[in-house]
């Protein structure tokens, strides 16, 4: 990153303040690390390259706000972690009970670090991060009868609500990537107020079967699940025609069409 004011922005973006314990992805040589200490908070950083751990672990030896773990994050355990790290700190008002994740993360990983990290409303009250443009907005502004409406978007409402901050350009990195970047904050919803279903997992399920015959029908897509006329029926008490496409649904309809069709 080649200006510091990126940093700052999504330091800002997460509310960062004294007290404050933040998770961070991939902190590198420590330049967003190193924003978020002087900005008061407690961070815990995950780095899976030894090299690049000893590097920040010793940019920071002189602090007692600072950890790093020689991990991988989408393999490792981070809700215990994390859970007992919160246990071990003091805290300073009852939102300290709920950390915050600020990271800068490779590209690649994107989607698999919001699938992990979304559903943990349990421990962590927002998480911003620094994605592909074209990835966040996807994640965030795709709307119905689209076709960048999938089951990420279904996701990432159920459990959070996401809002776009600011683009930023290619030229701010270095290598300069082929595309350009942008800040997106999601704010995690505590479990006792994701919509109601029976169970997240059949929820999930029935979306992605929705989605893998999106050019279909749902009386056809999801007649694995009940018959087409049970399907027509429950559409016409969501409100929809018995003719609909997935893409024509929004979360809450989807949530309705679950508890109205799946018995579990």
């Amino acid at each position: 990153m080649l200006d510091s004011e990126i940093n700052e922005q999504l330091t800002a973006a997460a509310n960062v303040g004294e007290g404050d314990v933040v998770l961070e992805i991939g902190p590198g040589t420590g330049s967003l690390t190193n924003v978020l200490i002087i900005a008061g908070a407690f961070v815990l950083a995950i780095e899976k390259d030894p090299h690049m751990a000893t590097l920040v672990s010793e940019r920071f030896s002189e602090t007692e706000r600072f950890k790093v773990l020689k991990e991988d994050f989408v393999k490792c355990h981070i809700h215990s972690h994390m859970l007992s790290l919160l246990a071990s700190i003091e805290p300073s008002s009852a939102d300290s009970r709920y950390a915050k994740v600020v990271a800068n993360i490779p590209f690649n990983i994107s989607t698999d670090v919001v699938k992990q990290l979304l559903p943990m409303g349990d421990i962590f009250s927002e998480v911003v991060l620094l994605l592909q443009e074209e990835t966040a907005l996807r994640l965030v502004e795709s709307s119905l009868r689209t076709s960048e409406y999938r089951p990420i978007n279904i996701f990432v409402n159920f459990y959070s609500d996401p809002q776009f901050i600011c683009k930023v350009p290619r030229t701010k990195f270095f290598p300069q990537p082929n595309v350009d970047a942008a800040v997106v904050k999601f704010k995690l919803k505590q479990p006792v107020h994701y919509p109601s279903v029976s169970s997240t997992k059949s929820f999930f399920s029935m979306v992605n079967s929705a989605f893998n015959g999106k050019r279909k029908m749902l009386r056809r897509s999801l007649q694995h699940i009940c018959t087409p006329m049970e399907i027509e029926n429950a559409l016409g008490n969501v409100g929809r025609p018995a003719t609909s496409r997935p893409e024509e649904l929004s979360m809450d309809d989807f949530v309705k069409l679950h508890n109205l069709i799946v018995k579990v």
